[in-house]
């Protein structure tokens, strides 16, 4: 297994999204060329190295059981035919699957908490904020 290049990471500890322990940095993964604005390389995410082979295990197993619909096939959240990078949708704290969406409705839903309190907040905003 090749060594993991350490080289040029910002110092200090992060706390790991998902076991939530306080962890020194060489202990995430981060981008070889991305660089903050001080020059340190770039984290890709806040999942410690070892929660994140689990993970990766755990999502693995469950993309075997669950198997991705065709592409062209809509999305369960926006109806567009999805083309590529079917994602496969699930609850965070339950780990139950929802369902395959595309990577946008994914993300979008994710960035907003995964909550329907937080969703129509959102829609209340477009509400307020349209513009016909």
């Amino acid at each position: 297994m090749r060594k993991r290049d350490l080289s040029n990471i910002p110092p200090g500890a992060t706390q790991c999204s998902i076991c939530g322990e306080s962890k020194d940095n060489s202990n995430f993964s981060f981008y070889l060329k991305r660089k903050t604005l001080n020059g340190y390389r770039l984290m890709v995410n806040t999942n410690c190295v070892t929660c994140a082979k689990k993970r990766g295990k755990e999502l693995r197993s469950l993309k075997k059981l669950h198997k991705a619909p065709p592409f062209g096939t809509p999305c369960d959240c926006c109806g567009k035919p999805v083309t590529r990078n079917w994602q496969l949708d699930h609850d965070h704290k339950t780990g139950e699957i929802r369902g395959w969406l595309c990577k946008m409705c994914n993300t979008g839903l994710g960035n907003l908490g995964d909550t329907i309190e937080s969703l129509n907040k959102a829609v209340a905003y477009l509400k307020r904020n349209k513009f016909e």
